[in-house]
């Protein structure tokens, strides 16, 4: 075996090495460990930026869920409540409103058939707060509440994304000042660089214990919009000279 092979082979074995490295962790690329061995040494590293966002806008979701031997019946009274229900919607302007899901199912009991059971369901969003908890106590006195949730406007997280790009793409470039100092490097330059914004944050579910607010009960929701958390992750490599 010659000289260069052995030496293309002891090459490849290194690069077998770095790529086997674990996720997560700067990695130093390139014919041997510090940047005065020789030139194209590439260390790759991620920073994240992170802001913690108030909620502004909501999704309730109301229900009306009812039981009849005859099935006629049965969609007509579900029907009239679902059209009662989107009358007091369309009378908040600041709230949108639109259906929802749409079911009915045999029941069977002793295997006959005794009776049929139908729901339906409406969705509403919007950022007043006090305007949707007051239209969610008025249609519990006939629909029930399903979910009601908070989560950051589209508009809003735009927004806080392009802040936070500048601030990630920012700690990306003092990251690669730091990374060169450390390594004994006179500068570097960026080789490849990608911008994650994420998906959207988990919004807030409002307790339980208002979700199951019986019918009966009719006043409106005590909720708190409480925060999301908007990130953006800046990962790549630089080349150290």
């Amino acid at each position: 075996m010659g000289e260069r092979m052995r030496r293309g082979i002891a090459l490849w074995g290194a690069s077998l090495l770095l790529a086997c490295a674990a996720p997560g962790v700067a990695v130093a690329e390139g014919p041997g460990s510090c940047p005065s061995c020789g030139p194209q040494h590439r260390v790759r590293f991620q920073v994240e930026s992170t802001r913690d966002v108030a909620n502004d806008w909501i999704v309730a979701v109301v229900g009306v869920t009812a039981e009849d031997a005859n099935p006629a019946a049965l969609a007509d009274r579900v029907n009239r409540d679902m059209a009662w229900a989107l009358e007091q919607a369309r009378g908040q302007s600041k709230i949108e409103a639109k259906s929802g899901g749409y079911s009915t199912r045999p029941v069977y009991e002793e295997g006959r058939l005794r009776r049929w059971s139908a729901s339906q369901q409406l969705v509403l969003e919007g950022s007043d707060v006090a305007a949707m908890t007051a239209l969610v106590g008025t249609l519990q006195s006939r629909l029930q509440l399903v979910s009601f949730d908070f989560s950051v406007s589209e508009a809003r997280r735009r927004k806080v994304q392009e802040e936070l790009v500048t601030e990630a793409l920012a700690a990306f470039r003092a990251r690669a000042a730091l990374v060169a100092k450390g390594l004994d490097a006179s500068g570097y330059a960026i080789d490849d660089v990608s911008v994650e914004t994420g998906a959207p944050g988990y919004p807030m579910p409002m307790r339980a214990e208002v979700m199951a607010m019986a019918k009966a009960n009719v006043a409106p929701p005590s909720v708190e919009a409480g925060t999301s958390r908007v990130a953006v992750t800046v990962q790549g490599s630089i080349v150290l000279d």
